[in-house]
């Protein structure tokens, strides 16, 4: 059995490492073991480090047509940073791109916690939609990014996350009266040449970075799926 006096050393010892260490925050990245970092093949400069489970399904092409001859966007690395994190990034915050599945189960946790990340001043996070599973999450999506056209994108990625029905003409009726938008104006933007753009642009940086699910990041230069 361990003695009194074995205790005060242990205690001891222990209060000498956190004074010198700065508290037990710190001790507890110290004891963690060392995050693994791999190059991403034909992106220089960016690297991929081990993730968690995902959503995955069907292939982004089909369910967004672009298997119907279209060609794929090609996004070389002049553009890339761009096609991530928007046109003028914030240069003094940390940029998130966040690839997201409106039925995908990962993605209903991921998604309020990068929301509320959103609201820090030193984080920029950008919303990819990347259709895999199926017309509903195809639908949602060109419903978000028509959405996005008018201000709404938040309110309507919102309601539809992890909607378990196919977002028919009146239900995307009702939620544009919910969130203050034209309905009739979203409903052409749906299958308008800019919405499809934005859905084919965020297939082909999924394609780059090797993306087969989601929730899929990109945090500055790392790439997590």
């Amino acid at each position: 059995m361990p003695t009194r006096r074995s205790f005060l050393k242990l205690a001891t010892a222990a209060t000498v490492i956190t004074a010198a260490y700065g508290g037990t925050a710190l001790l507890r990245r110290l004891m963690e073991p060392a995050l693994a970092f791999d190059p991403i093949p034909g992106l220089s400069g960016f690297r991929s480090v081990q993730g968690g489970p995902v959503s995955g399904g069907a292939s982004a092409s089909i369910l967004l047509g672009i298997d119907d001859g279209t060609p794929t966007p090609q996004i070389d690395d002049a553009n890339l940073c761009g096609a991530l994190f928007g046109a003028a990034p914030d240069p003094a915050a940390v940029q998130i791109a966040y690839f997201t599945d409106y039925r995908c189960f990962y993605c209903r946790r991921v998604s309020p916690m990068l929301e509320e990340l959103a609201q820090k001043p030193d984080i920029q996070v950008t919303w990819h939609d990347l259709p895999l599973l199926g017309q509903i999450s195809s639908r949602a999506a060109q419903a978000a990014v028509a959405a996005r056209a008018q201000g709404a994108y938040d309110k309507f990625h919102r309601r539809l996350m992890g909607t378990p029905v196919l977002p028919t003409p009146s239900y995307l009726r009702q939620l544009s009266s919910d969130a203050g938008i034209d309905a009739a104006q979203l409903l052409r933007d749906m299958g308008s040449d800019a919405t499809q753009t934005q859905l084919r642009t965020t297939f082909a940086l999924s394609q780059r970075f090797g993306f087969i699910g989601t929730p899929a990041l990109v945090v500055g230069r790392t790439a997590v799926l």
